[in-house]
């Protein structure tokens, strides 16, 4: 086992047994809505996030209009709540610890979990799964805050527009703030970054600086992001329709662990709890 999965475990066994466990839930009822999700507890100071990717119905919840709400869809984003939970499962063999992870398995079309409640749902009777899902990533984020000082959250996504792409969403480094203050613009662009990892794999990662035009992030990098003082720093991960199709999965999965992994070594508290043992900040 990895020297620094040995001194969480006590606490987080005790975290894991109020927040979450480690599989997709087998709810007691029908109506609980973590049926509808996959959950995590962790022992990283890392948050897997996927709320577009679900195919599952929510019996007695209608599906959303839209009326008035801006740049409404209610397409789901392929094949990404396998992949988060690809990405999760071989980080987790990489760094011989779990990350947190939250998937939303129903459709987007009954609840989109990546806006704000007021936009997210129109049925009464979808808030508790809107909620549990939030208070999924709340928790998890406070974890991270109390055992490591600070961490990352990586929502993913999937765009239609570039097949071979990836976009980045940090409303122009702001979610990341906390990131870019100890390390500097390498921690998000530079060799030992996850998306500077996946280009010198071969894969297309836009933009290249903080200029962010396209995909700037969603609810939950605004909500969840260290400029909101939670210190996690929140990245959109928005990935191009062929990286997600089934059979090029793996490898996507395969690479996108081992960035995420190389970025944790160099800037994340892997060795213990509390803020101790960081890696130094930048010059």
């Amino acid at each position: 086992m990895s020297n620094f999965t040995i001194p969480l475990t006590a606490r987080l066994g005790l975290f894991a047994l109020a927040l979450l466990v480690p599989s997709r839930a087998s709810a007691q009822a029908d109506h609980d809505p973590s049926r509808w999700l996959t959950l995590w507890a962790g022992m990283l100071p890392i948050i897997i996030a996927a709320p577009h990717g679900g195919r599952m119905p929510i019996p007695g919840i209608p599906p959303r209009r839209g009326v008035g709400v801006g740049q409404f869809t209610t397409e789901r984003d392929s094949n990404t709540s396998e992949l988060a939970e690809l990405i999760a499962a071989k980080l987790s063999a990489n760094l011989t610890a779990r990350p947190f992870l939250v998937v939303a398995h129903f459709e987007r079309k009954f609840i989109d979990v990546n806006r704000a409640e007021s936009e997210a749902f129109e049925s009464p009777e979808a808030r508790p799964h809107y909620e549990a899902y939030h208070r999924a990533l709340r928790d998890a984020a406070a974890q991270v805050k109390e055992l490591w000082g600070g961490g990352l959250l990586l929502d993913i996504h999937g765009q239609g527009t570039e097949p071979d792409t990836i976009f980045r969403g940090t409303h122009n480094g702001r979610s990341v703030e906390a990131l870019r203050r100890r390390f500097g613009a390498a921690a998000l662009v530079g060799s030992k970054s996850i998306l500077g990892q996946m280009v010198a794999l071969g894969y297309r990662v836009t933009p290249a600086d903080d200029h962010e035009t396209r995909y700037t992030g969603g609810y939950t990098t605004q909500t969840y992001g260290s400029h909101r003082g939670t210190a996690i720093d929140a990245i959109q991960l928005e990935l191009g329709a062929n990286l997600r199709r089934r059979a090029n999965l793996e490898r996507s999965a395969t690479d996108l662990a081992r960035a995420i992994e190389i970025f944790s070594r160099e800037y994340l508290p892997l060795d213990s709890p509390s803020g101790m043992s960081r890696p130094k900040t930048a010059p």
